[in-house]
């Protein structure tokens, strides 16, 4: 198989959102961004941030199968997994339990969210998206009328409709070492409204990692996937189930050498929403998880729930509910969006060895928002946004709230061939509510995290080709993601920089290239980092074939090694119905490796570390037929 790789420079990091503009002159001017796309283009607010946005026509191109097949080719924050094998782009390769809730994802724009174990993320980081039309990727704080927590990055999901997809679908894939996974999907539409249901299963075998003992560890997961909806013209119902079982890697093993490491999931999320006229919406959603832990080592397990004992049988309970209402109005050349927006996380129940072993009396988490924003339109090129967010967080057992201030100021313009955006933000984030309660003796009082910055985008684009510069400088103040080091800081300071060159040849031939660099000050245990990484596909269609070929490169300053994850893929589009492909994923065998930091428990020095690329090397047949 023909190999091609190309050096580059990836770029930039988490920015942020606005809120601004008049009806009329807002729409006009913001869909001189919008991506000529059916679905994405009513879906697309550049208020949201700065977006890298995969259409329905690249994901068909690319065969991305699940997220993880797109996020590991975004810039700055990209595909990682934690050492209990779960996405988890943020993490630092240590023991914290998840570091992620800096990104939220929505899916129909409802955020899916596990509450009190942290953002959605854990579990839908690599969910099936055979039900999904496009996604978009806002890098910034998200829109005040978006979310109800703050985020440096936001996902969203889009499903497919059936306007345009009415029928079914039946996708089999058939890979290495046993790998398989199967979905079927059925939307139709009818007079009154429309209706969707996807159903997946995937018997994930995966590579497993070398640990310096007879049993190396294992990543295996099942996983069984329920997606639907249905909605009229002016409500929406989804319904979402997973289940996942899973080899959970290292565990809650402090050296990496469990004996038994494995986590079960169920996960539950309803919502539904409803617009009542041309201001008022309102809408509600319920996420409801339960984790099954076992594990077992020859040494004491990490977490504190386990006591100092060398086995765990745990099982957790929790559930979240989130309600809102919006308002908008249109006063000139101003759009105003005001809400407000609960959530509430409890932690339902814990047992151990079948036996109630709830004994902290920190269980629940409430929080409240208040928000405003105005788009004020100075011409029909020319946006001014200014917003602000009120939460106030409040915890029962005795432990402090928070109060947390976020406000954005930006302006956009636009005419036939340039674009420019320019933010400006404060935001905080307060220390998640699992990792809180693992160690309440120590983090009773410990301060939210104050983020500052400004961002900036440039862009240029014709007929057949855009071109795009983001930059984006930050600072944080008693940072949550810090140098962990006693006389560490805690203020962290982000640049990076992000250019994208996307060229249309000819209808059935494409190029997009991305490069970004990034640099760090005393984030995790280092004083300084820096990362040089790049993305670059090729896209082509010859009669009834469709070929592709992307390839990730990252490098950074730990040893400036670089890291190539090459991916290729040919279709052929034997009918209307019916189309073959064979792909294989990190074929060179040198896509980007984590670190997964390990101690020996009983003398607390660090032992060498384990190298893990979250990507494995595989080849996969699928088939793709529709009814």
């Amino acid at each position: 198989m023909k190999k091609r790789v190309v050096k580059g420079s990836l770029v930039f990091l988490w920015l942020l959102s606005t809120a601004v503009g008049h009806a009329e002159n807002v729409e006009s001017i913001l869909q001189e961004y919008n991506q000529k796309n059916a679905l994405s283009q009513k879906t697309i607010d550049e208020n949201k941030g700065h977006l890298v946005l995969f259409t329905r026509e690249k994901l068909e191109k690319m065969h991305a199968k699940t997220l993880k097949d797109v996020f590991k080719a975004t810039p700055v924050i990209y595909y990682h997994e934690n050492r209990y094998g779960l996405p988890d782009p943020l993490t630092s390769g240590g023991l914290e339990p998840y570091r992620s809730n800096f990104v939220r994802l929505y899916v129909d724009g409802v955020e899916v969210t596990q509450g009190w174990m942290g953002s959605g993320l854990m579990l839908y980081g690599d969910v099936n998206i055979d039900f999904v039309d496009h996604i978009e990727f806002y890098y910034a704080i998200p829109s005040f009328d978006t979310s109800v927590e703050p985020a440096y990055l936001t996902i969203f999901l889009y499903s497919k409709d059936p306007k345009r997809d009415s029928g079914g679908k039946l996708d089999l894939v058939e890979g290495s070492r046993g790998y398989n996974s199967q979905s079927v999907s059925y939307g139709q539409q009818t007079k009154d409204l429309s209706y969707m249901i996807n159903f997946s299963h995937t018997d994930a075998k995966r590579e497993t990692i070398a640990n310096g003992t007879a049993t190396p560890l294992s990543r295996d997961f099942e996983r069984m996937q329920l997606f639907s909806y249905v909605k009229t013209e002016d409500q929406v119902f989804h319904l979402q189930v997973m289940k996942k079982d899973t080899d959970s890697l290292a565990g809650m093993s402090w050296d990496a050498t469990p004996l038994v490491s494995q986590i079960d999931y169920l996960n539950l999320h309803l919502d539904y929403g409803i617009v009542f006229d041309t201001h008022w919406r309102a809408q509600f959603a319920y996420d409801w998880l339960k984790t099954e832990m076992v594990q077992a080592d020859d040494l004491p397990l990490l977490w504190s729930d386990a006591l100092g004992a060398n086995t765990f049988n745990g099982v957790y309970k929790n559930s979240t509910y989130t309600a809102e209402v919006t308002y908008k109005e249109t006063i000139g050349r101003n759009r105003i969006t005001a809400g407000i927006k609960g959530r509430y996380k409890k932690l339902d129940s814990f047992e151990r060895d079948g036996e109630d072993a709830l004994t902290s009396p920190f269980t629940e988490e409430r929080i409240a928002s208040v928000f405003f924003q105005d788009q004020y339109a100075f011409s029909d090129r020319q946006l001014v946004t200014l917003g602000a967010s009120y939460n106030h967080i409040s915890r029962n057992g005795g432990v402090e709230s928070d109060s947390l201030l976020q406000l954005r100021l930006g302006y956009i313009y636009s005419s036939e061939h340039w674009s420019y955006k320019a933010y400006l933000y404060r935001t905080q984030f307060a220390l998640e509510p699992f990792v809180r309660y693992l160690d309440i003796s120590n983090l009773q009082d410990i301060e939210p995290q104050t983020t500052l910055g400004i961002t900036q985008e440039i862009a240029y684009s014709d007929e057949n080709y855009r071109l795009r510069l983001m930059l984006l400088m930050m600072q944080d103040e008693d940072g949550l993601v810090q140098n962990d080091t006693p006389d560490a800081s805690g203020e962290t300071k982000y640049f990076f920089a992000v250019m994208n060159y996307d060229y249309d040849i000819d209808l059935n031939n494409k190029v997009n290239m991305q490069l970004y660099y990034a640099r760090y000050k005393d984030i995790f245990n280092l004083d300084k980092l820096e990362d040089v990484s790049g993305y670059l596909s090729l896209t082509n269609a010859y009669e009834k074939l469709d070929f592709y070929n992307g390839i990730v490169w990252h490098s950074n300053s730990l040893d400036w090694k670089n890291y190539f994850d090459l991916t290729c893929a040919v279709s052929w589009n034997i009918s209307e119905e019916l189309t073959l492909t064979l792909k294989g994923e990190n074929l060179l065998d040198k896509a980007k490796k984590s670190t997964l930091f390990r101690v020996d428990p009983v003398t607390s020095t660090l032992l060498t570390p384990l190298q893990i690329s979250p990507t494995d090397q595989r080849i996969t047949i699928e088939m793709e037929y529709l009814f």
